[in-house]
């Protein structure tokens, strides 16, 4: 049995070096993700905006809310149903469908996930800052 184990390690030492075996994911990708939010009005127009989202962040433009965004992807490791949304959001009497989508990784578990709301105003209730963009 040492002889296995002794081998298990080295075969796993030699696949680090080659680059074979799996890495853990840099700080930049713990979470990446593909975001869309799709707006369908009451005649059937639609429009769709979509960013990514990488935390904790790469220079340059990104998501216009990204420290806030990241902070509650990261907190829930990806499950966007335990978002904890906010307590109030601008709302309207507009009646505009809003899909959101968001597909990727974070913490190396994979995301994909996909909810429709009454409008923007649920939508933010919901799921915060990260699909304000």
């Amino acid at each position: 049995m040492k002889i296995t184990t002794a081998l298990a390690g080295a075969v796993l030492a030699a696949l680090t070096l080659t680059g074979t075996a799996a890495a853990a994911p840099s700080p930049a990708e713990d979470a990446r993700l593909w975001l869309t939010v799709t707006r369908t009005t009451d005649d059937g127009v639609s429009t769709t905006g979509n960013i990514w989202l990488d935390c904790p962040g790469r220079p340059g433009p990104g998501h216009p809310h990204r420290e806030a965004a990241c902070a509650d992807v990261t907190a829930t490791d990806g499950d966007l149903d335990a978002l904890p949304g906010q307590d109030t959001a601008l709302c309207s009497d507009d009646a505009v469908e809003v899909t959101a989508t968001a597909h990727g990784s974070v913490k190396g578990r994979e995301v994909h996930w996909e909810r429709t709301y009454e409008s923007d105003c649920h939508l933010t209730l919901a799921t915060g800052d990260l699909f304000d963009f």
